[in-house]
């Protein structure tokens, strides 16, 4: 008989790692880091406490896998608005500061994790691995939202500085102090702080 207190999920071989990490994600979210170990998020998957052990060596690999499904998650998430946002190039880039954002503002624990933990070899590789695929999806919107003469250095300095943008708007302010109904209302601040300098950085370029 299971316990009452322990989910039984019915993850199988084939998901499991999948479970676990989507489980580690959420328990992020709910403890954050300092409280993140490999034996309770086997407990919110409901499997043994071993059982994890057969897809991830230690706490940091799984937490490196954590790490790069949150970014994956969130180039995915760019990608669907810059596409929501219709045709408009700046609109398209702009609208992945308010994804950005709101991502950022539900998963703070997951947002530390990303920037703030110093991961060893070969764990680093796999969250920069889609790091890179972060970067790529910015790259391309801000390439065509900027003339073609742009160079490719001045293109990711623009893409350091809206993503900094965006992180700001769901980080500077302590997250107890964050209501949920000023979640939109951050986001879509985030959004027309991100329009206006584009619109901005392309006037200086047409002076310039």
């Amino acid at each position: 008989m299971s316990s009452p207190t322990t989910p039984q999920r019915g993850y199988h071989h084939g998901d499991l790692r999948a479970g676990l990490i989507r489980e580690g994600i959420a328990l992020l979210a709910e403890i954050g880091l300092a409280g993140f170990s490999v034996s309770k998020v086997a407990a919110r998957a409901g499997v043994s406490s071993a059982a994890p052990y057969r897809h991830f060596p230690d706490r940091e690999a799984l937490l490196a896998a954590c790490a790069a499904a949150i970014v994956a998650d969130i180039a995915d998430l760019l990608a669907q608005a810059a596409e929501q946002a219709g045709p408009d190039p700046v609109d398209r880039l702009a609208a992945t500061a308010g994804a950005y954002a709101r991502y950022a503002l539900d998963h703070r624990a997951g947002i530390d994790l990303v920037y703030s933990y110093d991961f060893g070899a070969p764990c680093k590789q796999t969250v920069q691995e889609q790091g890179r695929r972060l970067m790529d999806t910015l790259m391309a919107l801000t390439s065509a939202a900027l003339p073609d003469d742009v160079s490719w250095a001045e293109t990711t300095d623009f893409v350091y500085v809206h993503l900094s943008m965006a992180h700001g708007y769901a980080t500077l302010v302590p997250r107890d102090a964050r209501p949920p109904q000023e979640i939109d209302n951050l986001a879509t601040r985030a959004v027309t702080a991100a329009h206006d300098h584009i619109t901005g950085y392309l006037l200086r370029l047409r002076d310039r």
